[in-house]
């Protein structure tokens, strides 16, 4: 009944509010199926509202039209390219100046023995200048490129950034005009919420801007001299026989000095022992024959 309450006074300040706001229902945005919609939660009416007033749903373009395909159209391109030069560490210190001609930067690197990797962010404008630019470097071993269209999702998410700020700015306008505590509590909780929302796909739209007007290269240098089959040469081979060999020569003799440190002591205390119990002396012995002669 409390819940029921509050949703009706919130219903009712949110029309006092649109309709003390404008002169006429019609310059407010309100008709009557809106103000009969006034019934329903206050979340539910006020996003309506404002996806009604802000009119976003038709500004989103179609991906199908011709020209959202030529110019509306929104890709994150990718390439990977690996590359052999003469001299890694040379070819790694000019990168760093040819990344500068182009407004491009490395997001990581990683060195191994014979090869580095590198992340590339660059606008999206230098992309394929850049990729021939990197690879005229050395001799390329593989290249991949490709373009992934996100226009659909892209508009999507900005319309809905869009919606969910007009929804947070009408949000706060109720929360300027609520009339006692309750009002202020119910109207607060979905400020709350909807900034939430709206922060949340901010984040994500932003990211999604960052990967659309930045592209990404994966480039990776290596050296020329890793042509070889691998296989161990004959000096290798022998080398590798003789540690071999050696390794089990010093296990044997580790074996042998363990054994006289440890083994003949332990022998000659065990044969002590069994000759206190069952031998010249023979303690066990003489105590069993004298409990058979009590009995």
């Amino acid at each position: 009944m409390k819940q029921m309450y509050g949703r009706v006074m919130v219903s009712t300040l949110v029309l006092a509010l649109l309709s003390g706001c404008s002169r006429t229902p019609s310059e407010a945005g309100i008709s009557s199926k809106s103000v009969a919609l006034m019934s329903e939660s206050a979340p539910a009416v006020a996003e309506r509202k404002a996806l009604s007033d802000s009119g976003a749903g038709d500004s989103m373009p179609d991906p199908k039209r011709a020209d959202a395909q030529v110019d509306g159209r929104k890709l994150i391109y990718t390439a990977n390219l690996t590359i052999a030069v003469q001299d890694i560490q040379d070819a790694a210190k000019k990168l760093e100046s040819q990344l500068a001609e182009y407004k491009a930067y490395t997001a990581s690197q990683d060195w191994y023995e014979n090869s580095v990797s590198f992340e590339i962010k660059v606008p999206v404008e230098h992309f394929n200048a850049l990729l021939d630019a990197l690879g005229s470097k050395g001799k390329i071993r593989h290249k991949n490129v490709q373009a992934r269209d996100v226009t659909e999702y892209y508009y999507d998410l900005e319309n809905r950034v869009k919606n969910k700020r007009i929804l947070v700015e009408r949000y706060q306008t109720y929360l300027k005009n609520a009339k006692n505590v309750e009002d202020l509590l119910n109207v607060e909780r979905f400020l709350n919420d909807a900034t939430t929302e709206l922060e949340s796909l901010e984040g994500n739209f932003r990211g999604l801007v960052k990967q659309v007007d930045f592209a990404t290269i994966s480039l990776t240098m290596e050296s020329q001299v890793q042509g070889t089959s691998g296989q161990p040469t004959l000096w290798e081979r022998l080398r590798n026989l003789f540690v071999s060999f050696g390794s089990i020569v010093q296990t044997g003799i580790v074996i042998i000095v363990a054994l006289i440190i440890y083994g003949i002591p332990l022998i000659l205390v065990l044969a002590l022992l069994w000759m206190l119990a069952f031998g010249r002396i023979g303690l066990v012995k003489k105590l069993f024959s004298l409990m058979s002669n009590r009995k």
